[in-house]
């Protein structure tokens, strides 16, 4: 398994509904401080459900996020609906739902899913303590049904109430992945100018419909020291070779031959610029089946590999009269020297 997975899911149906009901605190002196009004929830009270996308049968953990500018925390009634998306009903066995505050450690405390209060949708309830400042819980939404086509999802709506009265509702949209991409970690250096160094990305359709003319968006760059999240992007290439490319050609291959990348390696690369992209197409994956895809890349001479690390990212779409839909996306990096 890659060390950045990256997994896409297709959800479509869901709704959230939070009734957060105030309540008092102590201010340090011993004394409660007075509750909140209904009004002031409304300034002061905020929050979000970040989209993932959920792997059949696999779990998926929505950060959930609170922003309480209040002076006081709140006891909150979650009330969660789940509504399809581009699939039939949604049946109460088939579906779970937790919230946790921390989904690696514990599994949280489950929500008891039932039918409605929309055609083919589910519902269900739970409460929470909201506390001051920033915060973050994690809605865990999981379902055993298989993926019949790409596009299938759930929408999940998040409405929050004190004393019954709305004071906040926030909706997005889920899908369930279509296509998992795997690949090895690199811990190999990036090989000499002028040398091949390839990657693999095992990729697998989880829906029983064949999937065609995908495309592969490629993006290689550098980044600074060893890599990581907060490491800044910077240019493959010293500024006193600023006008050669960083790499000297760049193919793939799904099957058959190699084949360039459009817009990669050579002369195609014109700037300094901290990252160079590409488009290649199309290949296909059968229904439930798989295909093993290969990258590999040939440095130039120019490339500046000190207290720098490389950064590949794969990202397979799908484009159809003028719209994009994302099926996967793998992230690596790799040494270079």
């Amino acid at each position: 398994m890659m060390s950045q997975r990256h997994i896409r899911s297709l959800l479509a149906a869901g709704a959230a509904l939070v009734v957060v009901t105030a309540c008092g605190s102590d201010g340090g002196d011993g004394k409660p401080r007075p509750s909140a009004s209904v009004p002031e929830v409304a300034r002061y009270f905020q929050m979000s459900i970040a989209p993932q996308d959920i792997p059949p049968g696999k779990p998926a953990h929505l950060p959930f996020r609170f922003k309480n500018d209040g002076d006081a925390p709140f006891d909150a009634r979650f009330e969660f609906r789940v509504t399809p998306l581009h699939q039939p009903a949604l049946k109460t066995d088939q579906w779970e739902l937790g919230v946790s505050d921390d989904p690696v450690k514990e599994s949280g405390t489950p929500v008891e899913f039932a039918k409605g209060p929309g055609t083919g949708g589910l519902s269900g309830t739970t409460s929470l303590k909201v506390p001051q400042g920033n915060s973050t819980r994690y809605l865990t939404l999981s379902s055993d049904r298989h993926v019949e086509q790409a596009g299938e999802g759930v929408r999940v709506n998040v409405r929050a109430t004190v004393d019954g009265k709305v004071v906040g509702n926030v909706t997005q949209d889920i899908d369930f992945l279509a296509v998992s991409a795997d690949t090895t970690e690199r811990n190999k250096p990036l090989e000499k100018a002028g040398v091949w160094t390839e990657f693999t990305y095992s990729l697998k359709n989880l829906t029983r419909t064949e999937l065609s003319g995908l495309q592969g968006d490629l993006a290689l760059g550098c980044l600074s020291g060893s890599g990581g999240p907060l490491a800044d992007q910077v240019s493959c290439v010293s500024q006193e070779d600023g006008e050669q490319p960083p790499f000297t050609a760049v193919e793939w291959r799904a099957d058959g031959d190699w084949k360039p990348v459009p817009g990669m390696g050579g002369e195609s690369e014109k700037e300094n610029t901290p990252e160079v992209a590409g488009t290649f197409a199309d290949f296909g994956l059968s229904a439930q089946g798989s295909q093993e895809l290969r990258i590999r890349v040939k440095p130039s001479a120019a490339m500046e590999r000190e207290d720098r690390t490389g950064r590949l990212l794969l990202t397979l779409t799908h484009r159809d009269k003028g719209e994009m839909r994302q099926y996967a996306e793998v992230r690596q990096e790799f040494p270079l020297s």
